[in-house]
């Protein structure tokens, strides 16, 4: 375990926890990733959907996007494998997480309601001043809590039929769950899973995101994960094996 999970769960312990995560993103983090960790481990994810032969022939979707610097940075590292045709999406309430369910609630308020808030206003004055900026032709931020923004008709909204890669940073248990229920139908033999908070809540299997994947796998029967790589202090990647359904056309 590295030196940051230490500092934090002190943090909670004193419970100085949410004094400390507001004064630092507000006024000291600037325009960056909360884990900057998963900057390497996009490029490594990006590699192995072009290796599993998907990369081509699925989008780009990232399930809370913060501040927007991984989302800048997967659409950068899309560019260095002269993808044309990816779009991206990004995904968040930009309000910060829902309630906390029982799933998920924790003695020290590991996570907390309102927690990693970026305005959209923000996130877009983000990605169209940093260097090079986003194509917005390509990109599409989709605002709104999981459990109502992640719905049939966006799929049909914006014709998404396949997924290469999906970075999946939205904590808890119930939004996991609705960004899995998501995905289902879009995931390709190959497509690679990107979870940001897989070693939160001390690696309990019954809580968060490894008990939403736990049971997504028991209801899908048709598919296989298998682990690739972990990165930072949380991250573990994915590759999903199943029906080789065809990409969108």
């Amino acid at each position: 375990m590295g030196i940051r999970p230490l500092i934090v769960k002190a943090l909670q312990k004193t419970g100085l926890n949410r004094v400390a995560h507001r004064i630092y993103y507000r006024h000291v983090h600037g325009f960056d990733t909360a884990n900057r960790a998963v900057l390497t481990a996009l490029e490594r994810s990006f590699e192995l959907a072009a290796s599993n032969g998907v990369l081509g022939d699925g989008d780009y979707c990232e399930f809370g996007i913060f501040k927007g610097y991984a989302f800048l940075h997967a659409q950068r590292t899309a560019a260095q494998h002269q993808l044309e045709s990816m779009r991206f999406f990004g995904f968040d309430s930009f309000a910060g997480l829902p309630p906390i369910e029982a799933a998920d609630l924790t003695k020290n308020d590991e996570f907390y309601e309102g927690q990693y808030a970026c305005s959209k206003e923000h996130v877009v004055a983000n990605l169209s001043s940093a260097d090079g900026g986003v194509d917005w032709d390509r990109t599409f931020l989709v605002e709104g809590y999981f459990d109502r923004s992640l719905t049939p008709q966006l799929k049909r909204d914006h014709d998404l039929k396949a997924v290469a890669v999906a970075l999946i940073d939205c904590d808890l248990y119930a939004s996991t769950v609705n960004v899995l229920t998501f995905l289902d139908g879009l995931l390709l033999d190959g497509s690679v899973l990107m979870f940001d908070d897989w070693n939160c809540f001390d690696r309990d299997d019954e809580r968060g995101q490894r008990r939403a994947f736990g049971d997504f796998l028991g209801a899908h029967a048709e598919w296989t994960a298998e682990e690739s790589f972990a990165y930072g202090d949380w991250g573990q990647v994915f590759v999903l094996r199943g029906p080789a359904q065809r990409p969108r056309a």
